[in-house]
């Protein structure tokens, strides 16, 4: 680790949630001795080793249990990220505010950048309230150092495009018709979907999408004066503040196309705000994103359903992406799991033309062990991941899953 104190500028974690049923290394160290609470609690094997504990409901110390995990990942993470650096970690609610407490008392609360909700199921089965959701935790280095300038692409906006350009060579420059098959269009989209948040982008002109947006002066009285609607003659409504711009700069915008009229004088006028002018946005706390996405193109990826709730590449491409991963900078996961991070920096990489790096760190976890350990539908994505590793002639090993995904992700990539 001292070959990287103070170089990382991004640092993921996804590590075991604690819903009962998780294994992981912790240090258990309390009032009792360390090796005499093992004995008495059963958590030595038949030659006294312990590695993996299974952390259940059943154990007294279920949530200090974590904490005790989680606690020097968090303090080695801080020393390894760059003044800049940045660390995301993906939770859900069994440890979302002891993560909170942790991540404060190592990070410091200052430097706490927020939270993110990954609306990423739609279960509604549960017993009191569905949790369709997860949590990703921010926080930085020095909020001295990385002033937060972060964006991020308006989801959708694409699609919004090129339905506009199909409307625009159905109906040619009849503005009126396009807007009508706009807010048709715009009605498919449920909340959840992005592409909602931008169906005030109804009208198009000339210039390309736009909205109507107020007009009105933030002083009241201060430009008051006629403007003339170009259809009627007439002299049309004004906001009850006045107008925003000086005389002469609105008769400019209007000579330019930049005021959007009602169909006759009655209605205030309005500014024209393009999509184009308005593709990125701060980096916003809710992402709408299947959680089966993930999993169905890592099947189709490696042939076979091999691992349970991979991350979503595209999720973590935007995270890094946002914060301004650059040439030469590097991204660590503790806990890479199936190699989603690995896959997110290749793909930003080839996408900006830069050579970011990462690091993964992950436990060689016992597939064959693991199957023992399985129920419901882990046994066969469990099977999936032991034959793949049959079919590539390497042990049983997770870690030999993230590093063949690895390979094949990168050879996808460049195609």
């Amino acid at each position: 680790q001292e070959s990287y104190l103070g170089k990382v500028k991004m640092i993921y974690i996804d590590p075991p949630y604690n819903g009962g049923k998780d294994r992981f290394v912790y240090n258990d160290t309390f009032d009792m001795g360390e090796e005499q609470y093992a004995e008495e609690s059963g958590l030595l094997d038949e030659n006294g080793d312990r590695q993996f504990h299974a952390n259940n409901t059943s154990n007294p110390r279920f949530h200090s249990s974590w904490c005790n995990m989680i606690y020097p990942v968090l303090m080695l993470s801080r020393g390894l990220l760059s003044a800049d650096g940045v660390i995301f970690i993906s939770i859900d609610e069994s440890e979302v505010s002891n993560l909170r407490k942790i991540a404060d008392e190592v990070f410091g609360s200052a430097n706490y950048a927020g939270e993110i909700i990954w609306k990423n199921s739609s279960k509604n089965d549960e017993d009191y309230i569905s949790i369709q959701h997860e949590y990703i935790l921010c926080y930085v280095k020095d909020k001295s150092v990385n002033l937060g300038s972060w964006i991020e692409p308006k989801e959708g906006v694409e699609e919004i495009f090129a339905a506009f350009e199909r409307f625009h060579a159905q109906y040619g420059d009849d503005w009126e018709r396009i807007h009508k098959a706009a807010l048709e269009w715009y009605k498919q989209f449920p909340e959840s979907n992005p592409i909602y948040a931008s169906k005030h982008y109804s009208w198009m002109d000339s210039r390309g999408v736009y909205f109507p947006d107020n007009i009105s002066g933030p002083n009241f009285g201060q430009y008051r004066y006629d403007v003339i609607h170009p259809v009627t003659g007439k002299i049309c409504k004004e906001p009850t503040s006045g107008w925003r711009y000086p005389e002469s700069t609105m008769k400019n915008r209007i000579a330019q196309g930049l005021v959007h009229f009602g169909k006759d004088e009655t209605t205030v006028p309005n500014n024209k705000t393009y999509l184009m002018n308005t593709i990125n946005q701060s980096l916003t706390s809710i992402k709408y994103k299947d959680g089966r996405v993930a999993s169905k193109q890592l099947t189709a990826l490696m042939g076979k359903n091999c691992f349970s709730n991979p991350k979503d590449v595209s999720l973590l491409a935007l995270l890094m992406k946002a914060i301004g991963i650059g040439e030469n900078d590097i991204v660590l996961d503790f806990f890479s799991g199936s190699g989603t991070t690995a896959e997110a920096v290749m793909s930003v990489s080839s996408e900006q033309n830069i050579k970011a790096h990462y690091i993964l760190v992950q436990w060689p976890e016992n597939l064959d062990e693991n199957l023992k350990r399985a129920v419901g539908s882990a046994i066969q994505v469990t099977k999936n991941a032991i034959a793949i590793c049959d079919e590539l002639q390497r042990p049983h090993l997770l870690t030999e899953i993230g590093k063949e995904r690895i390979r094949r992700a990168a050879k996808k990539i460049a195609a």
